[in-house]
């Protein structure tokens, strides 16, 4: 039977209602920035959507542009009251859009880790419209973060949305993070596409980055020609700030007379929010022509400003210290002079002190109160590869060496377990994102370095954290538990003899498999672990592979992970993993004996051979090759070629650095869009590096 004709006009009334609503709200979004402070009561772009609505009978639809309009508005907590009273009502269709809107209101708040968590499920609707508006929200919160390449990332998706209307934002705002990561020669290709789209109304601000960008350089008169175009533009409304940086320029040129000149203007602008920052370079000026009672006075101007906060206020004490002192040596650079404090010969100790005091209390929070500020992982019920390389082949380079160390990360149900956290653990555990609230417990196999020399680090951490929160009930209050074998644990000792954030170590023997069943530990971790002994050589006699069981809340195992750890092959090795669904193997570095002769193995490793074997009488559903080993070259992917056809496992993967494997489903996280995919669709991407971290992709991220 055909389907009626009434019901044929009502889906395509439905359709249009819903792209016309779309328009509208977007719309509004992109007016409410012009509009400033006016957004919170009228507009024409705004009263035609909420007409529709109202005409539609949505009341849902009403609130979400209300509570747009309050989150632009500085109204945050009443925008995020309005999405709490309103969440329930709103439709299937619209839950991106909701969690957009609360996305927005979160980063008005200066709430950046929420406001990251709502644009990412606002990025998995897939029937959020114009996502590229999203897109660029979420790379500047991202870029907020510190998460440069992320951020990067996410305004390139911005773009490659057809829909998104507004590209020149995206543009100058790539641009700008393009800048922080020194690539200056790409921010200003971005700026000056930003200013190539003709509906991009702010071209004042992308010649003033182009102007911060050519400075960087040292290209300091292109710069200042540059800041002057951008103060050609009528709209533009924050000259102070490029009068500021025009004085820097020509204060880097020598030109001091002009660069006083330029400060004067900056100062001008009754909008300038950083008059502190401008008196203090006038000031600064002044000291480099050798006018110290007019820097005086500018510095007392500087101290005496309203927006006088953090690094400027330092600035300017400091810098007034350094004139009192009659301390000006010419020797040094106009920041060095600033920033210095060392006082004269019989100097005025109170006013020292003074001095230190105020940075105190202008730093504000401590480290580890900013570190508590952070949010946990999004993740949950997820095994993270934080290990890339090996051995100590890690150590070989500096801090942004390429062959990265590090270990496991299991997350489950809210408890999170390390596993072997060897060199760069702690480094690449932060940078995944988590936080080291999350760990409860941790597990060693053996006692070498580049499976355990971060567990110090770890316990140190977690007493620290211990400290603060033990208190508050809350994640990170209760003590971790430790798991580790015999060796190590004779070998390590800790600076607590009754430590109160951790519980009494457990040893795990390497005699009979003898399960520990955590979800009876007072821990009460819904996992189990199997420890069984493995040959690794004489110098670690009681190293451990083990079987990990992720349970449900009844105790049944849900899924059960293999875990090799360090060990040569041996006849019982598959007695102990055969059951397991995912199997991780460590294979290190192959011999080319093995590879010349398929009766040869390893001494203390599986390598080559012993992996293909153990693979072969395993048959697990996904088998992770880890333990790549970087003293020759990169044989990550062709190593894990081989290991396919040998054992005739489909499923085998090499295990590298940020891979994210979804428990119990198995799904893995694509790297470029992070979208959850089955194991078995996902391609294997080579670093675009040697020895750099591998990509793991869906289908729409895979070219061809």
């Amino acid at each position: 039977m055909q389907p009626s004709r009434r019901k044929i006009a009502s889906k395509r009334s439905k359709d249009d209602q819903e792209s016309e609503f779309s328009r509208l709200f977007w719309a509004v979004w992109e007016q409410q920035p012009l509009l400033g402070d006016k957004a919170s009561t009228s507009d024409s772009s705004s009263e035609t959507a909420m007409a529709f609505a109202d005409a539609q009978s949505w009341e849902w639809a009403k609130a979400l542009i209300k509570a747009s309009k309050l989150s632009r508005t500085s109204e945050f907590d009443k925008a995020l009251k309005l999405i709490a009273e309103t969440e329930h009502s709103v439709p299937e269709r619209w839950q991106g859009l909701l969690h957009f809107v609360r996305g927005a209101a979160f980063e008005e708040e200066g709430h950046h880790e929420e406001a990251i968590k709502a644009y990412r499920k606002a990025l998995d609707d897939p029937k959020l419209s114009q996502p590229g508006n999203v897109w660029n929200s979420f790379g500047n919160k991202l870029a907020d973060k510190g998460a440069l390449d992320e951020a990067i990332k996410a305004y390139r998706r911005a773009l490659d949305d057809p829909s998104f209307d507004t590209p020149g934002y995206a543009w100058n705002n790539l641009g700008i993070v393009l800048g922080d990561k020194g690539e200056q020669d790409e921010a200003i290709k971005a700026y000056r596409t930003a200013l190539d789209y003709p509906n991009y109304d702010t071209p004042g601000y992308a010649w003033n980055n182009i102007g911060n960008a050519l400075w960087a350089k040292g290209e300091h008169d292109e710069a200042i020609k540059a800041y002057r175009r951008a103060l050609d533009y009528p709209n533009y409304d924050t000259p102070g700030y490029t009068w500021n940086n025009i004085g820097n320029a020509l204060g880097d040129k020598g030109e001091h007379d002009e660069a006083i000149k330029a400060y004067r203007k900056a100062l001008e602008d009754p909008n300038l929010q950083t008059r502190a920052k401008a008196w203090t370079n006038l000031a600064q000026t002044y000291v480099d022509l050798g006018k110290l009672e007019e820097a005086e006075g500018a510095y007392q101007k500087a101290l005496a400003s309203k927006d006088t906060q953090g690094g400027d206020h330092a600035r300017a004490r400091r810098g007034l210290q350094i004139l009192r002192s009659k301390i000006v040596p010419t020797a040094l650079s106009p920041d060095d002079r600033a920033m210095m404090a060392r006082p004269a010969k019989g100097g005025d100790t109170a006013e020292i002190e003074e001095g230190i005091i105020a940075a105190i209390d202008e730093a504000g929070d401590t480290q580890y109160e900013r570190y508590l500020k952070k949010g946990d992982s999004e993740r949950d019920n997820t095994l993270s590869i934080l290990r890339g390389w090996s051995s100590a082949v890690t150590l070989l380079e500096g801090s942004e060496r390429r062959w990265r160390g590090g270990g496991y990360f299991l997350k489950w149900r809210g408890y999170g377990i390390v596993i072997d956290p060897g060199f760069d653990f702690l480094r690449n555990f932060h940078d995944a994102g988590y936080h080291g609230r999350e760990i409860a417990a941790v597990v060693v196999s053996h006692n070498h370095p580049d499976h355990n020399s971060d567990l110090k680090h770890i316990d140190d951490l977690r007493y620290e954290l211990y400290k603060r929160l033990a208190s508050t009930k809350g994640p990170g209050s209760k003590p971790y538990v430790l798991l580790w074998d015999e060796d190590t644990s004779t070998a390590t000792k800790f600076g607590f003899d009754k430590p109160q954030h951790q519980h009494p170590p457990i040893v795990m023997g390497s005699g009979f498999p003898q399960p520990f069943h955590l979800g009876k530990h007072p821990a009460k971790i819904p996992v189990r672990i199997t420890p069984f002994k493995v040959n690794h050589g004489t110098d670690v006699q009681h190293a451990l592979g083990m079987m990990v069981e992720l349970l449900d809340n009844k105790g049944k195992t849900v899924l059960r992970i293999g875990y090799t750890a360090d060990t040569a092959y041996f006849a019982d090795l598959q007695q102990h993993l055969s059951k397991c669904d995912v199997l991780i193997a460590h294979i290190s570095q192959p011999t080319i004996e093995e590879l010349r002769d398929p009766s040869k193995l390893k001494d203390v490793h599986l390598g080559y051979r012993g992996t293909a074997r153990l693979l072969k009488e395993c048959q697990p559903n996904l088998a992770l090759i880890g333990e790549f080993w970087a003293g020759f070259t990169d044989l990550r992917i062709p190593l894990v070629k081989g290991l396919r056809q040998l054992s005739g496992v489909k499923d085998v993967l090499p295990a590298g650095l940020a891979m994210h494997l979804r428990l119990p489903s198995l799904d893995i996280e694509c790297t470029e869009c992070r979208k959850l995919t089955p194991y078995s669709e996902i391609k294997v991407a080579p670093p675009t590096d040697k020895f750099g971290s591998l990509a793991y992709l869906c289908q729409s991220c895979t070219l061809g």
